[in-house]
Order: structure tokens, then sequence, then C-alpha cells
């Protein structure tokens, strides 16, 4: 068995003003051939889960790309034209071939390409020149999956845990059932089920007996019950301003259509059914500030609306003005992106005293900088290592940072958006949350594995780039009627591919 093998990953915003070019990928690392089994060794990747199990069912591998980046906007057309390129001429160059596996997000945006992964797997599908050559491709639970991604790869296997804890085991799968194909043991068929609804990704999680968790506890029954070789279920990134965007069930069966159909659309509806079981209770930053002093414990506020997991900016102010006005003698703890203040406080010294008017810069449409008199605390490059999850043991920064304090507040500033784990960037700055009474993250479910006795946390809503309330979004390409904006019964589904997003500003 001779397999490439390529990833390339990316989740977009359409509320995002970001655009990812060559150079931000560049930031996370581009590696392509002999060097990808060698980054992805050890890791906890979907790549690495991929890499392993075709090796250990003694499959020749034949890597070559691997690229991916922090969320936000759109990718540039042309570092995307470059990938696709990149994978498809080395496809042409691995053939023959007996199989391929692409280790996708499934969020991706382009300004051109409406149908990112879509036309990746496209680009694959056509250098290999025959049909019959099984494509296994491995997605995040928020992937946006279309009909003709399915239509074109045989084997599509989605994460199972939010949060993500599983992406190695997910790349392990899907790579699993690519053995088997091209072994003849099965012949994968794979289906989806879409309804036009969107839930919001804070209420998503699938531990304990959460809701999402009572839907992958459908989806795992109907696998043990033998009616699927693999079920899937993707809640989707909800900040997709595209007609087809909506929540996807998905199975595949050996050979059986109709299974496939029939388990796929049962995970959409225990989804479907569990709607209004997402929508989690959140308040404005003003009373999150209060509800965190009057308790007795430690408080984690979720800054759900700038959250650069899901794309926005990370530059809102608007927690640190809450903190400013009504206690900023309390010991908190909180990250905002703005490197002019990075450089004028590294100009300044360790040390110095000076006015500073912090956030809002990347993004000005809901917020104006927040005026602050602060000391420059500490000054450092903003790099650290995760400690957890599918990035673990993998190094990234926050670019040039300086903590800078006013009172008991001290402000974490970094210079460059990322992807938040846990509080590994805050330990980076010499900065203990565990002392703070408030410490604040700009990620939709990481901070969970923060909580436990005498650590609360309280989700914030409001104006940003990932607002919490979808129905309230002045969306361009979404048809009605579609869920939260329209209660439906039955469901409406999702509308066929054909009017998207405008092209975004480059």
């Amino acid at each position: 068995m001779k397999v490439a093998i390529a990833s390339f990953e990316f989740e977009g915003n359409s509320l995002s003003l970001r655009v990812a070019r060559k150079t931000d990928f560049a930031r996370f690392g581009i590696f392509q051939g002999a060097e990808i089994p060698q980054v992805a060794r050890g890791k906890q990747l979907a790549i690495t889960g991929g890499i392993d199990t075709l090796t250990e069912a003694g499959a020749e591998v034949v890597p070559i790309y691997m690229s991916r980046c922090v969320s936000g906007g759109h990718v540039d057309d042309a570092y995307f034209d470059e990938v696709v390129q990149t994978i498809a001429d080395g496809i042409t160059a691995a053939l023959p071939l007996d199989g391929v596996y692409l280790s996708l997000h499934g969020a991706m945006i382009c300004a051109t390409e409406k149908d990112p992964e879509g036309g990746v797997i496209a680009a694959v599908r056509d250098r290999l020149g025959d049909a019959s050559i099984p494509i296994a491709v491995s997605l995040d639970l928020h992937a946006h999956v279309t009909q003709r991604m399915a239509d074109m790869a045989q084997i599509i296997v989605g994460y199972e845990t939010y949060p993500h804890v599983d992406a190695y085991r997910t790349g392990a799968c899907a790579a699993g059932l690519l053995v088997r194909a091209m072994r003849g043991e099965i012949a994968p068929v794979t289906r989806i089920a879409k309804y036009n609804a969107i839930v919001p990704v804070l209420g998503g999680a699938t531990l304990g007996d959460e809701p999402m968790a009572q839907v992958a506890a459908v989806a795992r029954g109907i696998e043990a019950e033998g009616r699927a070789l693999s079920v899937s279920y993707f809640p989707v990134q909800p900040w997709l301003d595209m007609a087809d965007v909506g929540i996807t069930g998905l199975a595949i069966t050996d050979g059986d259509a109709p299974a496939a159909s029939a388990a796929a659309q049962t995970v959409l509806d225990a989804m479907w059914t569990r709607r209004r079981d997402f929508e989690l209770p959140a308040v404005t930053p003003a009373e999150a500030v209060r509800a965190a002093i009057a308790r007795p414990d430690r408080t984690l506020i979720i800054d759900a609306p700038d959250s650069m997991g899901a794309g926005a900016q990370g530059d809102s102010p608007a927690l640190l003005a809450a903190l400013l006005d009504i206690s900023s003698e309390t010991e908190a703890a909180l990250f905002i992106v703005d490197a002019e203040t990075v450089a004028r406080a590294t100009e300044l010294g360790e040390g110095a005293e000076a006015d500073f008017r912090i956030g809002a810069k990347e993004d000005d449409r809901w917020f104006s900088p927040c005026a602050v008199r602060a000391t420059v605390e500490r000054l450092c490059d903003g790099a650290f290592t995760y400690s957890g999850g599918p990035a673990a043991g993998a190094t990234t920064s926050t670019g040039p940072t300086a903590v800078l304090r006013h009172g008991g507040i001290r402000i974490l500033v970094g210079s460059l958006p990322f992807y938040e784990h846990m509080d590994e960037h805050y330990a980076a700055a010499g900065i203990d949350i565990t002392t703070c009474k408030i410490a604040s993250f700009k990620n939709l479910m990481n901070y969970r594995k923060l909580l436990g006795p005498g650590v609360r946390h309280i989700a914030l809503h409001g104006p940003g780039g990932a607002p919490l309330r979808l129905q309230d979004v002045d969306w361009a390409h979404r048809q009605r009627p579609y869920w939260p904006a329209d209660d439906m019964e039955p469901p409406a589904p999702a509308p066929a591919p054909g009017r998207t997003q405008d092209d975004p500003e480059q």
C-alpha cells in the first residue's frame, strides 16, 4: 500500500477582519516531504495518528505538505492556490497511489474558492485520475461539511470531543478505515444530512452528560450496533456567512448507502432535538465583574465574543474597561492583543509608568481603546509550550509581549493572536492565575480544564467577532428560516450552495 498524506488546517470566521497569509501560517510552521513525520512524531495531531496507523499497517507513506494557522477571517487566495498546487503536484509525483489521507479542519474561508476543503479534495481526486482510489479525510468537530466533500472522499471522520482531546484518535480512525478500504475489506460509502441551523459553540462541550455528550452517545451507539463503520456529528463553526452552512450528521457504511443516510439523519436529529440546550447563560462585562467580586472563590471570565479560537481579533478591551470602572484593586489577569502598546512599552522599558490606550487597534467596529495609566512590569518574547490538547508539546508565541500593571490588574498584552489552551501564556509571562481573584480567557472551551473546587466561570455576551447570540447577527447570506432566529418544526433543510458570501476584502 502506497499512501500520500497532507495537512492544511484553518478555521475561518466571516465576522473577522483578519486575513491569513503565508507568513501567518509560517509562524506555526510549514513543512514538506520528510520533514512532516519528524515534526509530527510524538504529537497528538490528527496527521500523527494517520501516519502512525498507516505505518503500523505496513503502508509506504508519502508525506507532501503540512500547514496550519490560528483561527481568523479568511485565507489569502495566493497562499491557498499555492498550497493546493503543491499538494496536487505532490500527488502526481507520487503516482501510482493506493490511497490518500488528508488532515483538514473543514471550516476554511477563501475569497474566491467558496468550498476550500472541497477544492483541496477535488484537486487530489483530479490528479489521482481514478475514482476508485480511496481518499480519507479527518475534520474538526466544527467543520462545514459540503456535499462536494462527501461526494469525493469515501471516508470522512470528525473529532468526537470538545474540548478537542481526540485529534490523534480521529486521524488514526480515518487512516484505519483507509487501510481496510485499500485491502478490499470494506467498500466505504459516506452520506450526510444537514439542517439550516447553527448553535452556540460555548454550549457544545462533550463532557459528562452535557447535550453534545448525549449526541456523541447516540453516534457511538449506532457504531456499536453495527449500523455504520463510523458516525460523526458536526455542530459547525457558526460564524460562517454562507447559505449552506448548518449542523450536519455524517455516517460511513460498508457499501450500504441507505443505511449511511439513515445513520446520518439519526445523529443530526439528536443535535436538533437538543438545540435549545446549547444556549448557556451569559452576562455583560460589568455584570461579570460584580458577580466575580461577590463570590468567595476564584472566577474565570470567558470573553466569548472576542474568542481568538473562534477567529476574533483578541483585542476587545470591554472587560478591561469594566474592571477599571468597578474595581481596579481586585487581583486580576487578562490578555489582549495590541502590538502598538507592546512596542510603546518596550520603548519605555521595564519599571516605566505611562498612559496607555489599549485594545481596539485591529478591530474598532464595536469598541474604542481603553485609557489606563500602568507600569511596565515585564517584557518578554511571549513564547510558551502547550501542555495538552492536540498541539501538546508544540511551542508557539504571542509575539513581543508586555505585562502592564494598574492596581491589582495585570494586563498581558501580546502582539499576535493565538489559540489558548489553558494558562500557559500567563505562566510564561510570570503571571500565576491561581493568585488572581479574576482571570480572563478568550476561548470557548479549554478554560474548562482549569475549573474545579473553588474555581468557577462566567461567560460574557455582547458584540465582537464571535457573538453568542447568533440570531442577532446581520447575516448577508444566511437564508430564512434558520435556527435560532426561527423556530421550525419540522426543521428546514440547509439550502443548496449557490448564494455565498461576497469576496472578502483582501
